[in-house]
């Protein structure tokens, strides 16, 4: 786990807002592979009916309504204002019952062994100290429950090969690809993750079930303007054969899926001596 930037250590900001940070038209890459983090996201997190769950900086909490309407006791934590008042409108509108809670990750105001499921999407490179976030996610899992922790992998093979091709633009032509450049961490993260650091960070509080990859070639230099030349099914047949090299090869992939449980507490007499 590296700051993004090596600098001065972030601030949490109480007011982050998601207005503005997606375009308002996604370009098949990128529509693609939010859908199937997404999907593979939830279906991680899923439980019986009446399982207890909590979604750990949870936004507008459109992931925590849609666990809720598969049968889930939901609550989502989120500390922006902003955020909180978004997801309170949206439940509203969809009248989904979701409990708002107003935290910061690493100080969640919840009983341990609380929950069947804890789920993080998207969020944790935002946290201000995602270490002690995750061992806050272990302590409120129930003993037999599941961590599930999305992020995007900033080493991915599409990061690789897009500097390659900067570093070659760069020294052939002197100027560098035109930007948005997929390895470079946005200003709204705090910290960067890939395959050994969102792994090493899991395993210290986790019992590993399962790592799953999504996605190959995300924000690859012109590869977004292919897929919007060709006829949709043949870029749905191109994202899914990648989509499935991602799973065989996780730590090439563009997002990570990581799904463990709470280790075991210490017996009785061990925890006394």
């Amino acid at each position: 786990m590296n700051h993004k930037d090596g600098g001065e250590r972030p601030q949490v900001d109480l007011d982050w807002d998601d207005e503005g940070i997606l375009p308002p038209v996604l370009s098949p890459d990128t529509e693609f592979v939010f859908q199937r983090m997404t999907e593979e996201t939830l279906k991680a997190a899923e439980g019986e009916f009446d399982y207890r769950a909590l979604d750990v900086g949870c936004g507008r909490a459109l992931d925590a309504a849609a666990l809720a309407r598969k049968g889930g006791i939901l609550f989502g934590c989120e500390p922006s204002r902003i955020m909180l008042r978004k997801a309170r409108e949206g439940l509203a509108k969809e009248e989904e019952r979701v409990c708002l809670v107003s935290s910061l990750a690493e100080t969640l105001p919840f009983a341990g062994h609380s929950f069947h499921r804890v789920v993080c999407k998207g969020a944790i490179d935002h946290f201000l100290n995602p270490d002690r976030a995750v061992a806050e996610m272990s302590r409120v899992a129930s003993a037999g429950g599941k961590v599930v922790i999305s992020v995007a992998n900033y080493e991915s093979l599409s990061c690789f090969l897009s500097r390659g091709l900067n570093r070659f633009v760069q020294k052939v032509w002197r100027r560098e690809i035109p930007p948005p450049h997929i390895w470079e961490v946005p200003p709204d993260h705090t910290h960067k993750f890939d395959y050994p650091t969102i792994l090493g960070l899991a395993k210290k509080y986790l019992r590993m079930e399962s790592i799953r990859g999504v996605s190959l070639l995300w924000g690859f230099p012109r590869w977004s303007s292919f897929l919007q030349r060709i006829p949709q099914p043949m870029a749905l047949i191109l994202l899914r054969g990648l989509d499935k090299i991602a799973n065989w090869v996780p730590d090439w992939s563009d997002v990570l899926i990581l799904v463990g449980r709470p280790h075991d507490p210490l017996p009785e007499k061990e925890r006394s001596s």
